[in-house]
């Protein structure tokens, strides 16, 4: 799939080094000083003004010095007077503002905010999370280490903070993928390239071609994978602690598997075979009845939408009753379901899946986590 690459003139225009600067609603530097930023923070926004509120706050109690960084806001087709919010808003560091009067999704504000960024190191944040004090020293710390890192830093559930089952499961999925990391049982991968919290210096950003904007969903995985190809190397940094104040409705939630499968497919169209090898092999990992109940349902749309109504009722249930495991199980069931569905629909149907599972079986090759991470499917 050709890759819609970004510049503020015309997004079909390749990347360019440089760009005019947007809106500086503050500025750190002193009076009749020019100083350039060493970290660029990209936000992209969509009508979330009081969450974004929070984060740009809290980006002004940052230990690295205010010269030092400069937080990038692109209001993608805000209609809840979010430029109006930022413009209000009077912090130490360098704040700048870009709006987009149409929503062009994230893929293309991330693209606008590299396009725009004065600093060599762009750090990703979503508007929903916020910054520990220390996140941006300590992404500095590690790229200063290696030049060639891609850091990740974890999105954790806040203290106090409520979530709803669905995103309750969300976070014991991304824990589970942190302990495992940490404990040396897989290195981070493409995989866990979230833009909620990571960072990679703009040259390699630019030479990748930026994000494909095609993608709504997993354009930051995809650009992780260009970025393996240049030889970067993956970094997890349990210290770049980010807030996430996670507010997903169910129907979002029950989105994102699907939209999960379409980009994977994508993916392996575009000449990234093992994507679907991996998710093959993957299959055969999952515990047997779940593995049943996929191949009673997919291909199905009835019976399926009916398995997914039972497993939502199962989870709310075991939620209330305190249950995280069961409930855990009950969202892990159904996003997987949904997930192998829309893969299933993209690749020809039930006869092309089942033939791309068979195909692969992981006793024939190493296991699936060495060089490849936690699937995307278990998120």
């Amino acid at each position: 799939m050709p890759r819609e690459q970004f510049s503020q003139a015309s997004p079909s225009q390749p990347l360019s080094a440089s760009a005019p600067d947007g809106a500086l609603l503050s500025d750190s530097a002193m009076p009749g000083t020019v100083a350039l930023p060493v970290v660029s923070l990209v936000i992209p926004t969509h009508n979330r003004r009081e969450s974004l509120r929070m984060v740009l706050e809290a980006l002004a109690q940052q230990t690295t010095p205010a010269d030092q960084y400069e937080a990038l806001v692109i209001c993608d087709g805000c209609t809840d007077d979010t430029a109006e919010m930022c413009r209000a808003l009077r912090v130490k560091y360098r704040l700048r503002l870009f709006e987009q009067t149409s929503n062009q999704g994230p893929a293309a504000a991330r693209n606008r905010g590299v396009q725009e960024a004065a600093a060599p190191l762009i750090l990703f944040i979503d508007d929903d999370v916020v910054p520990e004090p220390t996140l941006i020293a300590e992404h500095m710390r590690l790229h200063e280490q290696d030049e060639r890192a891609v850091v990740i830093g974890p999105l954790l559930a806040p203290p106090n903070f409520r979530l709803n089952p669905w995103t309750r499961w969300e976070e014991a999925m991304l824990i589970k993928q942190y302990d495992g990391m940490m404990a040396g049982k897989w290195e981070p991968t493409p995989r866990q390239f979230y833009t909620g919290n990571a960072s990679v210096r703009r040259e390699y950003i630019l030479a990748a071609g930026g994000f494909d904007a095609h993608f709504r969903r997993a354009e930051d995985i995809e650009l992780a994978y260009r970025f393996l190809d240049q030889g970067l190397r993956f970094h997890f940094n349990p210290q770049a602690k980010g807030w996430h104040h996670v507010r997903r409705p169910l129907r979002s939630w029950l989105s994102i598997p699907t939209e999960y499968g379409w980009a994977d497919v994508a993916m392996y169209r575009s000449n990234r075979q093992r994507i679907l090898k991996n998710m093959a092999k993957e299959f055969h990992r999952r515990q047997r009845p779940l593995q049943h109940l996929a191949r009673a349902c997919l291909g199905n749309p009835r019976r399926l939408r009916l398995t997914v109504s039972a497993l939502l009722v199962a989870a709310r249930l075991a939620d209330w009753l305190r249950q995280p495991k069961i409930a855990n199980a009950a969202f892990s069931a159904i996003f997987n379901l949904r997930y192998w569905q829309s893969v299933s629909e993209q690749i020809g149907g039930r006869a092309a899946f089942w033939q791309q599972v068979e195909t692969y079986h992981p006793e024939a090759e190493a296991p699936a986590n060495a060089g490849n991470g936690p699937p995307a499917a278990s998120l």
